[in-house]
């Protein structure tokens, strides 16, 4: 009898020690993931990097995530379980007159929607807005750079994580530089439906040929592109 209890309490030892492992390796993973996420940290505005950077051959990954931000999901599920359309968008004062500027632009891929989505975002309470109307030509030269990227690519634009920012959400957005080239109205972080170095390659090899002058950052889930009117290239 004591020969049976003392394997049993061995088992009970030995199945504690496995749980307590596998929660400790659990604990570690969920760390790494949370130190190894990058922030949305742009170059300074004076950086110039003139300097070519190499071209990214191995993919980052095969389908990219959307980056974090704070778009409305397209259903919620409610307290009985049943799931609930999301609100309809956020309205955006002068929202028809942007809509009509871009729409001016001609571009070939890029709709005046996936522009405007981005000024729907919160952040901490904090509503994004339009660009007043002063800064609207300002963003015309970023977009056609990614209209041209979307058409190298072959591949779908997936959204716009962001294009303007006002100066007060701009505040909000964890790593963003006081004076970003988004609260200028002269940049975009973009997803595309393809590899995320794909995407930076492309901007890089624009660059090179001539085709804009300004920075390209290489984040995990998106690339940002500005036409500051100087080369700076960095990694996010």
């Amino acid at each position: 009898m004591n020969l049976y209890r003392s394997t049993l309490r061995r088992r009970q030892l030995l199945k504690a020690g496995s749980v307590a492992a596998f929660g400790a390796l659990g604990s570690a993973l969920a760390g790494r993931r949370l130190f190894t996420f990058g922030s949305h940290s742009e170059t300074p505005i004076g950086a110039d990097n003139s300097a070519s950077p190499p071209l990214l051959d191995e993919p980052l990954q095969a389908h990219p995530a959307p980056c974090p931000s704070d778009d409305l999901p397209l259903q919620s599920e409610s307290s009985e379980g049943f799931l609930e359309l999301a609100p309809a968008p956020r309205p955006l004062e002068h929202e028809q007159e942007y809509s009509d500027f871009l729409a001016s632009l001609d571009l070939r891929h890029i709709s005046a929607d996936e522009v405007l989505d981005p000024h729907r975002n919160i952040s901490n309470g904090v509503e994004n807005i339009l660009p007043p109307e002063s800064l609207w030509e300002k963003l015309a030269p970023t977009l056609r750079v990614a209209d041209e990227i979307r058409e190298r690519l072959n591949m779908p634009l997936l959204r716009f994580s962001s294009a303007y920012r006002s100066p007060r959400y701009n505040r909000e957005i964890p790593g963003a530089v006081r004076n970003s080239y988004h609260t200028r109205n002269q940049a975009l972080d973009i997803v595309y439906f393809c590899p995320i170095r794909d995407a930076y390659n492309v901007a890089v090899q624009l660059r090179n040929e001539g085709f804009f002058r300004g920075g390209i950052g290489l984040y995990p889930t998106f690339i940002h592109i500005d036409t500051r009117g100087r080369t700076a290239t960095w990694r996010g």
